[in-house]
């Protein structure tokens, strides 16, 4: 049965699976063949209460020990779809397959749904984006692929939602530096080097980063993504600017050079071709 048939058999499905979800006994009860669907119920039924996000993660665990990754893979695909078909409704959902799942990539495929899925409010267009944030901020649990789904997103737009962590204890920020692989554009490279200002002491850190990511690629690119994505007929990112890295590491400099060791800016000068 198709997730999108709006109608009484495919609503009081969805209600049933959510209901066993919920419930510590007949949980054990889904099947393997059901949990895809059953995840994605219990999200939607659940998403608009904050209060209920630990039992949705604790159910996530149990969907994931029990469904292989494609298997999740689909789910999430499919609740995409349902999120994308009702203009963003829902997205809220999509914060277990985020926050529980176990393979960092798919953890961050469903981050960069829920940042360019997400409802605006009132008062935040980037609403997703706020969200997972908030989440880095506030949940020591939050994988690190969350930050390098945002950063992946290139938009400038983000990066004042991202500079509250460089308020982090200094040992949970190294941390998380030291397990990224963000994608090495202009928002990355601006939100490292904030970071490194912001404390220096994680200097050895920050120069290792800036390696790894100079050794992705040699462009370094900043664009505007249509946001939320399902508002465009057509979504595609705009582009703003590019550098190829030997360009880029001027631009870097200033910053490097003020908390820097010679050492580590002549490796960084060396990583970058500069």
């Amino acid at each position: 049965m198709g997730l999108f048939q709006d109608n009484f058999s495919m609503l009081s499905e969805l209600e049933r699976l959510a209901a066993m979800v919920q419930d510590p006994v007949r949980v054990q009860e889904i099947g393997a063949d059901e949990w895809p669907l059953a995840m994605i119920a219990c999200g939607l039924v659940t998403c608009n209460d904050p209060d209920r996000l630990q039992d949705n993660l604790a159910a996530y665990d149990i969907f994931a020990a029990k469904v292989a990754p494609a298997g999740r893979k689909g789910s999430l695909a499919q609740l995409v779809r349902f999120i994308t078909a009702r203009k963003g409704d829902g997205w809220r959902a999509l914060l277990p397959y985020t926050l529980a799942e176990p393979e960092p990539a798919l953890s961050r495929a469903a981050a960069m749904q829920l940042a360019t899925l997400a409802q605006p409010s009132a008062t935040e267009k980037l609403a997703g984006v706020a969200e997972l944030a908030r989440m880095l901020r506030t949940r020591e649990t939050t994988p690190p692929a969350v930050l390098e789904a945002l950063l992946s997103l290139s938009d400038q737009r983000v990066l004042p939602h991202l500079q509250p962590l460089y308020s982090l204890p200094a040992e949970r920020l190294a941390g998380i530096i030291s397990a990224i692989n963000p994608a090495p554009n202009h928002l990355s490279y601006t939100w490292v080097l904030g970071a490194l200002s912001a404390q220096p002491e994680l200097a050895e850190q920050v120069t290792a980063l800036l390696e790894r990511m100079a050794a992705t690629t040699t462009a370094v690119i900043d664009l505007v993504l249509p946001i939320p994505t399902w508002a465009f007929e057509k979504p595609a990112p705009q582009p703003l600017h590019g550098w190829n890295r030997a360009e880029y590491f001027p631009r870097m400099l200033p910053v490097l050079s003020a908390h820097l060791n010679p050492a580590q800016i002549s490796r960084l000068q060396s990583a970058f071709g500069a």
